[in-house]
């Protein structure tokens, strides 16, 4: 059985996995096979804990796939070290790996060859974005800008008096004010706890 493996990342809402699962289902009927299952993550590509991969894994530990293919190499590793290790196993395993768009394969010593440097451009890709947030993050801080969530502007007088609105109902009361229920509840007792009765 072959494995076909999609990735795309959280941050990017535009991006559709079908287009590579599309292009996967393409490939292994290309291989003259139409025994395949396919599993698709929505996360970063920079380890591989995700949910889909880890199950692909333990399919492949059972001993019934004989193939895992991605599109690019990219949407399976964003690490040499996790390559290796993944290709190892694999091979220990007597499991083909193959990237459907990038000509690779590890039953060819030209593939091999082209995945280790395609491993290497894909980590230092993923190093210098790395790089460029924290010095985005770093820029604007320098420049006075405030980062991560903006503070809630409740005040404990207003947090107790919805909360006395809703008749102690604290969900009710944070819904009110738009605000979590933990601000809520860190205002009223910021306030000394709940003044309930006037």
């Amino acid at each position: 059985m072959i494995a076909l493996y999609a990735r795309v990342s959280t941050k990017d809402k535009n991006q559709d996995p079908q287009l590579q699962l599309g292009i996967l289902r393409a490939w292994a009927e290309r291989q003259g096979r139409a025994d395949y299952v396919e599993y698709v993550d929505y996360a970063s590509g920079k380890d591989l804990n995700r949910p889909s991969w880890r199950r692909m894994v333990e399919t492949w530990r059972t001993g019934v796939v004989d193939t895992v293919a991605v599109v690019r190499l990219d949407r399976a590793f964003r690490s040499i070290v996790s390559m290796h290790h993944t290709l190892d196993e694999l091979s220990g395993r007597g499991i083909r790996f193959a990237a459907a768009t990038q000509d690779l394969d590890t039953q060819t010593p030209a593939g091999k060859l082209l995945l280790n440097i395609l491993a290497s451009m894909a980590e230092f890709e993923r190093d210098l974005i790395i790089e460029r947030v924290n010095e985005g993050i770093a820029n604007a801080r320098k420049n006075g800008v405030r980062l991560g969530r903006p503070k809630s502007r409740l005040s404990s007088y207003r947090a107790n008096r919805l909360l006395q609105e809703k008749m102690g109902d604290y969900p009710a009361a944070a819904a009110a004010a738009k605000v979590s229920e933990s601000t809520l509840r860190r205002r009223i007792r910021e306030s000394g706890g709940p003044i309930l009765n006037e």
